[in-house]
């Protein structure tokens, strides 16, 4: 099983590249030292167009950090640990403080592409990243039908290079949510901006608006589209 844990970092006090700088020294040096740990990526916003870097108009996370295990154990290991605790989930660790840090563990889930026989290793920088979140009427059934149509609309992006969804360890057995924890993500990988907006001007983004009107009614989602870093691989 592929499980990625998500540290994302709001903070308006510090920006992007200097919250970046931070993770690249104490923060990923744990890391590097974690047999566990497979690989380590970084996302910090894409700024350069705006109508496309947040549809909702949401504030973008200033950081986000993914952290690969092969296993739901391993990865509960590390997040339980005081040491991760210090230097990830600190508010006050760093340069400003951090108005908000969200913890999530997730099972992965790479969607074959037309003209692939497998999902395509992720190596190109820009992803959109989708997040949804509660309360939501029933979780597990928003799930299912998301995962098994929305995604595979997605794979018909031109010059898309990537599908993947993160799902919650308990998303079958989510019934009725009544906060605002994500129940479901999705993640759309291209060669860059450009290439994502030319997608959006597709036929294709048509369709997946049009499949968008099947969700049963949830709480928000975030749209940002995000470059990302593999700054690890064991």
């Amino acid at each position: 099983m592929n499980i990625a844990v998500f540290v994302t970092i709001w903070s308006a006090g510090i920006s992007s590249a200097n919250l970046n700088e931070h993770f690249m020294a104490e923060p990923l040096a744990f890391l590097k030292t974690n047999s566990d740990v497979i690989a380590v990526e970084y996302y910090t916003p894409e700024h350069s167009d705006e109508a496309v870097h947040d549809m909702d108009n949401l504030v973008p996370p200033t950081l986000m950090v993914q952290i690969d295990f092969d296993s739901v154990e391993k990865a509960e290991k590390l997040t339980s640990s005081d040491a991760f605790k210090k230097l990830f989930m600190n508010k006050q660790g760093f340069a400003a403080p951090a108005e908000r840090i969200d913890l999530e563990t997730l099972e992965v889930v790479h969607y074959d592409l037309p003209g692939n026989d497998s999902p395509p290793a992720r190596t190109a920088p820009m992803s959109f990243v989708v997040r949804y979140y509660g309360p939501v009427a029933d979780g597990s059934d928003f799930v299912d039908y998301y995962i098994n149509h929305h995604p595979q609309i997605a794979a018909r992006f031109p010059g898309i290079r990537n599908v993947l969804c993160y799902l919650p360890l308990d998303w079958r057995e989510m019934d009725e949510i009544k906060d605002d924890r994500m129940f479901v993500g999705n993640e759309v990988v291209f060669d860059d901006l450009e290439s994502f907006k030319q997608a959006l001007a597709s036929d294709v983004f048509t369709d997946l608006r049009a499949d968008g009107q099947n969700f049963k009614e949830w709480g928000y989602s975030s749209h940002h589209s995000m470059h990302r870093e593999n700054v690890y691989s064991r």
